[in-house]
């Protein structure tokens, strides 16, 4: 990336004039191909380590810990399989922040009124 990206500065510094379509599209390409690669690579480390913490510290059911874990390896493991791919990352911070807010709006409803160690 960063050999592509020199690349095409040093030419353009060299020449003053701007690169050509075909350089100009080459350096899309790769750019969009590292970015694409390197997002989903993050979005898979980024799942490892959420579904660890929150496994770790009970904050989740089981079940969404171990989903977190198999969305990361397919992440991981699919680039460039299919864009839908892409959408698993997604679909599991949803699926995350539902179950957190749910679990959240119950706690706090059932110590309504309640106080704990209230004085009598």
């Amino acid at each position: 990336m960063r050999a592509v990206d020199g690349g095409l500065i040093a030419t353009g510094a060299a020449r003053s004039a701007v690169p050509g379509p075909d350089a100009l599209a080459i350096s899309r390409q790769v750019t969009r191909l590292v970015l694409h690669v390197y997002a989903l690579r993050m979005a898979a480390v980024f799942t490892f380590s959420t579904a660890t913490i929150t496994l770790r510290t009970k904050v989740i059911p089981r079940w969404i810990g171990v989903l977190g874990f198999a969305v990361g390896v397919v992440l991981l493991v699919s680039v460039g399989l299919t864009p839908w791919v892409e959408l698993l990352f997604p679909a599991w911070i949803l699926l995350l922040s539902i179950d957190i807010m749910r679990t959240g709006l119950r706690s706090s409803r059932g110590a309504g009124g309640t106080a704990i160690n209230a004085p009598a």
